[in-house]
């Protein structure tokens, strides 16, 4: 008796998932901003915050939304980080073009930023030193690039 022609015998493995980028990124960023936030902890902010109020120094956003888009967040999210900024008194809103509303830092905001700053170069310090050797860099522009790939790939 003969076998059925069949490819029954034949074991395909089955293909693997490539480790998702999204979850891995959101992994490491929340662990990367618990570190920032424990070095800057003792000058009372936490690394959005931190990141908020440079952006604000600065003075290049003309409106909230211009904000939001150098802080790289949604309008919703900075809005909220913006109202605790404004109630622990780190922040003040001024009137700006037609409608638009002109983030500044408050004194106290300055002397917590000024504060903050040694706290968080020391954080990034202790980051780089993880890496190997001169990867600081080299992390940096695949950062970007996984950005660029990420803008790409969106849908809106």
């Amino acid at each position: 008796m003969s076998k059925p022609d069949d490819d029954a015998s034949i074991v395909i493995p089955a293909q693997t998932d490539i480790p998702c980028i999204g979850a891995a990124l959101r992994r490491t960023a929340n662990l990367v901003t618990r570190v920032y936030n424990a070095y800057l902890a003792p000058a009372g902010l936490e690394v959005t915050q931190y990141s908020i109020l440079r952006k604000i120094e600065t003075g290049n956003a003309g409106s909230a939304s211009e904000l939001a888009d150098i802080v790289g967040v949604e309008r919703s999210t900075l809005a909220r980080n913006l109202e605790r900024l404004d109630k622990l008194g780190l922040v003040a809103a001024r009137s700006g073009e037609g409608r638009r509303l002109v983030y500044e830092l408050t004194p106290l905001g300055i002397e917590r930023l000024d504060a903050a700053r040694p706290l968080w170069r020391a954080a990034q310090q202790a980051v780089i030193d993880g890496l190997p050797p001169s990867y600081g860099p080299q992390i940096h522009e695949e950062l970007a690039l996984l950005w660029e790939a990420a803008r790409f790939a969106r849908r809106d």
